[in-house]
């Protein structure tokens, strides 16, 4: 069963190596070199007013998310999957239940994406579109209400705990 709960301080250590993992490799592949301490810095400095949630099944760190709810959006600005449980279904389960809740509210989701990440098809899959660019590196995203191309196929049930 996948749970879900509030990053605190005794998990720091592992979201900062998990956004390591996460972003190394396409960071790299995109912009030409990875920047250990700059990235540490960057983690360092958003790590205060977090809103990460540790995605976990059984004890077992899967992967965090933060999202931000705006009165006029939802701002989904991390959602990181270990790479050893990447293409599992766990990523496409949790943006599922995000557009599920949007489109309750009547809400377009947002996010920013490498433009090399491997996410960008499950995003464009989820019925994600490319709204704007940020210089070379990224791609402004959204999906707009009633645009999830999966709603006649119910929620994946098993997922407790807050929602993201």
């Amino acid at each position: 069963m996948i749970e879900r709960r509030k990053a605190t301080e005794a998990d720091k250590q592992f979201l900062r190596q998990l956004f390591t993992r996460v972003y190394e490799e396409v960071v790299t592949r995109q912009l030409g070199e990875w920047d250990d301490e700059a990235y540490d810095r960057y983690f360092e400095d958003s790590w205060p007013g977090n809103n990460y949630q540790l995605i976990e099944r059984d004890g077992e760190a899967l992967g965090a998310m933060w999202v931000e709810r705006q009165s006029d959006h939802i701002w989904l600005r991390e959602i990181q999957i270990c790479p050893e449980h990447q293409s599992k279904g766990i990523g496409g389960r949790l943006l599922q239940q995000l557009i599920e809740e949007a489109d309750t509210a009547g809400l377009p989701i947002r996010l920013r994406v490498l433009k090399q990440s491997r996410a960008l098809p499950l995003y464009e899959k989820m019925g994600f579109t490319v709204v704007g660019e940020h210089k070379d590196s990224h791609f402004w995203m959204a999906c707009q209400p009633g645009n999830n191309r999966f709603r006649s196929q119910p929620a994946t049930p098993a997922w407790h705990g807050t929602p993201p």
